[in-house]
């Protein structure tokens, strides 16, 4: 898991997103809003908001790896945002353009994994647009903006300007996506997109896609580490040393791996697996090489002999299963030994 934090700047509210960078598809799993307050500077409360995730991320045993932060035209200076959220947090921070976290945002809605080509509307400072969008390589095909007339206050339809978007785009879309919904936006959604003749989708996350696309696209700029051997790699040596003392203990007869049992109260359990040579008694009739004394063979009794903790299948009815240890059939130290579940 890859916690990143993504803050978007709007103007009147700012917005928060925790995201896993290793599972897109899910979108945000955390999210918070805040209206703009005329009493508190924009850095200030951006800074507030990242101490705020922080502290609900920690709550909730995450940390996070990096911070984007994308900002509206009109916002006022990223690095004075970075100064501010430098002062909270010593995680690395990144400015995203806007536009790029959109793409990016749009690229991981798992609603749209099954769409190449999507209509996208958008709302800049209250400026309208239709795009065209290939989000599978992130590209803007076109993008119309929605005009009016001052004089007149007649505004092109949406129906008009998506036409046209497509048009230059050159390629019909798939799906709708009203990235900035607002209340009253479904009629206009439902009605482009009947003109258009594709469904309206709505993906999870919605109303934090910038965050999203930023906390998404800061992420970008650390990848995981690869961790896992590549395939057709050599073995280490220690292993080949393991397996050759587990066949050689298999096919000796004269030796045995002992593998520790169940630590008393007090005992340490052993670090390591360790071969012993145990002395095989002479068959009966014959007596030990000279200059050699035999030894007893071990007794089961023993209270420090190991213990075989058999396997349990959630189904007692379902048949015998490879890897089950049989219930022995009889103990030969009686009930002197408690037996281990």
């Amino acid at each position: 898991m890859r916690p990143v934090l993504g803050v978007a700047v709007d103007d009147g509210e700012i917005t928060a997103a925790l995201v896993d960078a290793d599972v897109t598809l899910l979108g945000p799993f955390d999210c918070q809003r805040w209206p703009a307050d005329p009493d508190v500077t924009t850095p200030d409360a951006v800074a507030a908001a990242v101490a705020a995730m922080s502290e609900r991320a920690e709550a909730a045993s995450v940390t996070v790896d990096r911070i984007g932060i994308v900002t509206a035209p009109g916002a006022g200076p990223a690095d004075d945002l970075v100064a501010a959220v430098a002062e909270v947090t010593a995680v690395p921070v990144d400015v995203v353009p806007l536009d790029r976290a959109r793409l990016v945002f749009l690229g991981g809605a798992h609603e749209l994994a099954d769409h190449t080509v999507i209509a996208v509307h958008t709302r800049t400072d209250d400026t309208e647009s239709v795009s065209i969008v290939d989000i599978r390589s992130a590209t803007v095909l076109s993008s119309v903006v929605r005009d009016g007339d001052a004089v007149t206050g007649h505004v092109e339809s949406l129906p008009d300007v998506a036409d046209e978007a497509v048009a230059r785009a050159g390629a019909a879309p798939q799906a709708l996506v009203f990235l900035d919904l607002r209340p009253g936006d479904g009629g206009p959604a439902r009605e482009l997109a009947t003109v258009l003749g594709v469904p309206f989708v709505a993906p999870h996350g919605v109303p934090w896609h910038r965050a999203t696309g930023a906390a998404l696209v800061a992420a970008a700029q650390d990848p995981p580490t690869a961790t896992a051997t590549a395939a057709g790699g050599r073995r280490p040596a220690w292993v080949l040393v393991c397996v050759l003392g587990v066949l050689t203990a298999l096919l000796g007869g004269g030796l045995a791996v002992g593998v520790g049992g169940a630590a008393r109260s007090g005992d340490q359990l052993p670090a390591t697996v360790t071969e012993t040579m145990v002395p095989v008694p002479p068959p009966a009739g014959e007596s030990a090489p000279a200059g050699e004394e035999s030894s007893p063979a071990p007794d089961p009794c023993a209270e420090d002999r190991p213990v075989s903790w058999p396997s349990h299948r959630s189904d007692p009815d379902s048949g015998p299963v490879p890897g089950d240890v049989p219930e022995p059939a009889g103990d030969p130290c009686g009930d002197t030994v408690s037996r281990q579940p």
